[in-house]
Parts: C-alpha cells; sequence; structure tokens
C-alpha cells in the first residue's frame, strides 16, 4: 500500500536591506547601470529624484578614479595662457604645468620645440595627454602643422602632409582637426581630420585652368604614427562646429573614443539642433548622441553657455545659466542613447561672481569658469573685442569658488600625465 505525502511549502523569508545600506551599494554602480535598475522596482526608479541618494551618488562621482584623472603625482592640469603682443593683434600661448588645483605652484612649460615649429599661437588637441604624448597644432589658420610632443623626454614629431596637400597648382587644402586618440589594441596613435578644398584659376601662357574644373569634394582622413602615413576614411560623419571664433574647440579623447560638438549646419542653427559625435579609434566606426531636448529652447533664447568635458570618467555637459547665475551637469550613461542624459548636479551661485562660461574641469571635481572684466592696466585702445578674463574655480565637493588670480585671454586646461616613453 502506497503512503500519500502531501507536499511542503517552504517559507521564503523576506529580508528587508536597509535604505542607507541600499543606497550605498547603488551609488556606486555607473549610470548605464543605474538607468537600467529602474525597472527593478518603483523606489528604485525614483533613486534620481531621492536628495539623499543623489547626495550620495554626486559624492561618489566627485571621489571616483578614472585612469586620465588619477591623484598621483605625475598627474597635473595644463593651463593654455593667451597675451596680447604690444600690436594687440597678435597673441602669444604660453602653457603652465599646475600640479595644484589652486594654483599655488604654476611652472612654466618649455615649449620651445613646438613654437619653433607652429609658431607663438598653441592650441592643444583635446583634453588630455596620452601616455605622456600632447597632439599641438597652431591656431594660426595660414599653418597647418600638427606635432606630437612628449614635454617630459623633449621629443617632438613633425606629423608629415598627406597626399592630398601635394596637390597646391590647383588647389589648397583647409584640414581641420577632429581627435587625437590611441589604438591600444594595435599600440597606435592615430590623428582624425576633415579636409576642405578651395581652389584658384591657373593661368599659363597659352590657356587658363578655370577654378570649377578641378575637384574639390572634402574628404576624412586618419593619421596612423605606426605607419608615419595618412589614408583616406570613406566615411561620412558629422563635423567639428563651433558657435563662435571666441570659443575653444569642444573635442576631447576618452576611453577609446574621440569625441567631438556638432552643430545646425545653418548660420541661423548654429546653437542648437547638436550632436556629441565619437569616433571608435580601434574599429574606426563612429555614433551620433543627440544633446539633450531641452537645449534647444534654451540655445534659440540665448540663456545658456554651453561646455562638453569629462568628470571623472564622463562626458559631461555643462550648461550655465548666465541671468540666474546657476548651472546644470548632466552626464552621459551610454553613447547613441539620447535618454541617457541625466542632471546629476545643479548648482546657484553668488549673483556677485560674474562668471560667463565654464572652460574645464580638474582632478577631484572642480569646475573652472572665466570671469571676465577690462583690464584698466591694458591700453585704453585696446579694441573692445578683447575681453579680459580671469580664471575662477568651482569645487562641487564643497561648493566653494575660488578666484586664482590667471589673467589672460581665452584659455584652455587639458589633464597631463607625464610619462617617459618614446614617441
Amino acid at each position: 500500500m502506497e503512503k500519500s505525502v502531501t507536499p511542503t511549502t517552504k517559507k521564503v523569508s523576506t529580508i528587508q536591506i536597509p535604505d542607507d545600506v541600499e543606497f550605498s551599494i547603488l551609488s556606486k554602480l555607473s549610470l548605464k547601470s543605474l538607468k537600467r535598475f529602474e525597472c527593478v522596482s518603483k523606489s528604485w526608479s525614483m533613486l534620481l529624484k531621492n536628495p539623499y541618494f543623489m547626495k550620495m551618488y554626486q559624492n561618489h562621482i566627485i571621489h571616483r578614479n578614472h585612469s586620465d584623472h588619477d591623484d598621483d603625482d605625475t598627474a597635473s592640469l595644463i593651463l593654455r595662457q593667451m597675451v596680447p603682443l604690444p600690436d594687440y593683434v597678435n597673441v602669444e600661448s604660453f602653457l603652465y604645468s599646475v600640479s595644484n588645483e589652486r594654483f599655488e605652484n604654476k611652472v612654466l612649460f618649455n615649449a620651445s620645440l613646438p613654437t619653433k615649429e607652429l609658431g607663438k599661437n598653441l592650441i592643444i588637441v583635446g583634453s588630455v595627454s596620452i601616455n605622456g604624448i600632447l597632439c599641438v597644432t597652431s591656431k594660426d589658420v595660414k599653418e597647418r602643422k600638427v606635432v606630437l610632443w612628449n614635454p617630459a623626454t623633449d621629443e617632438l614629431k613633425v606629423i608629415p602632409p598627406s597626399p592630398v596637400e601635394s596637390v597646391t597648382r590647383y588647389r589648397y587644402c583647409k584640414p581641420q582637426i577632429h581627435g587625437f586618440g590611441y589604438d591600444y589594441v594595435r599600440d597606435d596613435y592615430k590623428l582624425i581630420r576633415y579636409v576642405r578644398f578651395k581652389t584658384k584659376d591657373l593661368v599659363y601662357e597659352d590657356y587658363t585652368i578655370p577654378a570649377n574644373t578641378v575637384p574639390t569634394d572634402p574628404v576624412w582622413e586618419i593619421y596612423s604614427l605606426s605607419s608615419n602615413s595618412w589614408r583616406t576614411l570613406n566615411m561620412e560623419m558629422p563635423i567639428l562646429k563651433v558657435i563662435s571664433s571666441n570659443v575653444e574647440i569642444v573635442r576631447f579623447y576618452l576611453d577609446g573614443m574621440c569625441h567631438w560638438w556638432t552643430q545646425g549646419e545653418s548660420h541661423r542653427e548654429c546653437c542648437y539642433n547638436a550632436y556629441l559625435v565619437s569616433f571608435d579609434v580601434i574599429n574606426e566606426v563612429f555614433f551620433k548622441t543627440p544633446m539633450p531636448s531641452d537645449l534647444d529652447n534654451e540655445f534659440r533664447d540665448y540663456v545658456v553657455q554651453c561646455q562638453l568635458v569629462t568628470l571623472n570618467g564622463y562626458i559631461a555637459l555643462i550648461q550655465y545659466y548666465w541671468e540666474s547665475t546657476s548651472f546644470h551637469i548632466s552626464l552621459l550613461g551610454e553613447l547613441g542613447v539620447e535618454e541617457s542624459w541625466t542632471k546629476v548636479f545643479y548648482v546657484r551661485l553668488s549673483d556677485s561672481c560674474n562668471i560667463k562660461r565654464p572652460i574645464g574641469v580638474g582632478r577631484k571635481g572642480n569646475i573652472y569658469f572665466m570671469k571676465y572684466d577690462y583690464d584698466s592696466e591694458l591700453d585704453s585702445e585696446l579694441e573692445s573685442s578683447y575681453l579680459y578674463s580671469e580664471l575662477v574655480c568651482f569645487d562641487l565637493d564643497t561648493q566653494r569658488i575660488d578666484e586664482l588670480g590667471v589673467k589672460g585671454f581665452l584659455c584652455q586646461m587639458a589633464i597631463y600625465k607625464e610619462s617617459l616613453l618614446s614617441i
């Protein structure tokens, strides 16, 4: 006779994790993971609106270490400071290494090597050095040279011209650098640029070659340091655009990709319809990420100044509202996904700050702004377009803003990590 067995139901005990423990764990997730976990529960979907959790998450972002921002003895800031020459028409650039983010220890770089090749008005391509190497060019539109420079070893590599530049009898080229990056799979450094062409009529004794008969289709090119040569990229990418000549070009390298900001096609659209373009230097493909949709109206109303930066390993958009002296910082969680832009920081400054635009981010969550003012010591004949500016630092951690005593024309900042590797 078979015995009947009554199935037993195992009781499942529910353990309630305290909120502070749960928040502590979740605050260490990447923004991409955090956004994806919003579907787990209603409470998790509201995390980014919870002030207590957001404070923990902000602290994690500020103190998060990243390879380009490690807090070690070899990491420093580079400040490019522009000063007017006596004619008040031309300017000269000076590069400083700053080991202390309050700019108490500012040392002038010996930039004689790149200056000899490029002239006095230097520009650093991107916002970080790569293995101690800086990509440097000139702001002089007549000179299109580019060099790779390691200040620690005092090595300099002049990038050779590409074959398209050799066709000078019929046309001349106008290249625009879009990025300098590192292909860690092939241990190769790469430079990406977009080349436009202009033509001119050539008159000979017997005949004239009209300019409109010469090919002028623009091309994308990529330079490889390992082969020391250029080749054409068969693709159509959105090109880098800027609002005005008084704004530094937004282009930076992060985690194997070169990034730049493109904007509307027409002059009237130059301040909106913006995209982040990301070029993968390893696979040589690109991605487009629409900027946050709320930028359209803000740009049209001219109420916001924007800057794309890297903040401890994240792509970040700083939106500065000059009327209310406040700014938002939105982080990008996932390339190609507009909805992954998330406003993480909101800061309200004093009305007396008189800052005009953000220019960069240092280590430890410091945001640097330009504060514009006229310098009474400058010649009174100096044109009003040449506004003198002062650098100020906002500490995201302490919410304190400090004037740094650094004055000069429009400045550029970059992260520099010293390395003795050869170019």
